[in-house]
């Protein structure tokens, strides 16, 4: 009962963890709640196992010990002998009802990494195993996982600076709030980035500050995690200005964010857009050797 307990509980967040990965929109922290839980669990039985292990090592040395310094058989101490043979079959008895307890667990899958900020490593196997006890079963060894492809690093950054000193003395109306937002930028102060940057969108639409504010807006949603908020602010930048100065670079953290919510299709698909519209350019190249690199995942 033990076992088919623990095996329902495993296959159900098996059955979890596995729902919540088939869309690129599940819930992450659902997911790494149900790795964090499965990882516990096995950790704990392991810990059970180990201890259930150790007492029946020290049965049978304690049986061991009685069989091998017990009196020779004399009519005078039949008695003795007895009490002791009983004794020995009580110990048998309790040692092979603690090998039954044991349960099976499977070992730690090295193919699901833990979740983020989980304190709870994979459990390694037992070191040694009693006498006469079967080794717990392991799962096979899976294959090393190819390294992942080094992310471009954003040319924001730069950007910012570039567009602060080009907008130092400015006259523009959107000017002062536009530079608000970039310094909000630079000290990663991404949510009063994307109030500034939407305000000059909203306020002041036919500036010249406005797409770039688009783009800093989409970037800075990216940095806050809000990859599919920051899909459609790319996606819009490259539409409306489709050659402008930020266009490369948009379609490349567009493809970034898509591969961020593991959706490899419209990751590729933004890619190959790049490429065919501007070859040559250093995000062309990069967007070159992410498929490259996926290819080979």
């Amino acid at each position: 009962m033990y076992r088919l307990n623990k095996l329902a509980r495993i296959a159900g967040l098996l059955v979890a963890v596995s729902l919540a990965g088939c869309s690129p929109s599940a819930d992450i922290q659902q997911l790494n709640q149900n790795e964090f839980t499965l990882r516990g669990m096995i950790a704990s039985d392991r810990q059970q196992i180990d201890a259930l292990q150790g007492q029946v090592r020290r049965l049978q040395d304690e049986i061991a010990e009685m069989k091998h310094s017990a009196p020779a058989p004399a009519a005078e101490s039949s008695a003795d002998v007895n009490a002791l043979n009983q004794r020995i079959a009580r110990l048998e008895s309790e040692m092979a009802a603690t090998q039954a307890a044991l349960p099976n667990v499977p070992a730690p899958n090295p193919a699901i990494p833990a979740a983020e900020g989980s304190a709870i490593p994979g459990a390694p196997a037992p070191s040694g195993t009693a006498p006469g006890i079967p080794p717990l079963a392991t799962a096979p060894s899976a294959p090393a996982a190819a390294a992942p492809a080094k992310e471009p690093s954003p040319t924001w950054p730069d950007d910012v600076d570039q567009q602060l000193q080009a907008t130092q003395n400015s006259k523009e109306p959107a000017a002062k709030i536009y530079r608000e937002g970039l310094n909000a930028m630079k000290a990663g102060n991404y949510p009063i980035a994307i109030v500034r940057f939407a305000k000059v969108q909203h306020n002041y639409p036919k500036s010249p500050l406005a797409e770039p504010s688009e783009y800093f807006a989409a970037n800075a949603l990216y940095e806050s995690g809000k990859f599919d908020q920051a899909i459609l602010q790319f996606n819009d930048l490259v539409m409306r200005n489709p050659s402008g100065k930020y266009s490369t670079q948009a379609l490349l953290r567009q493809a970034q964010a898509f591969m961020k919510l593991n959706d490899r299709i419209d990751a590729r698909l933004t890619l190959q857009k790049l490429i065919a519209d501007h070859a040559g350019t250093p995000e062309a190249s990069a967007a070159d050797s992410m498929i490259k690199s996926m290819a080979t995942d």
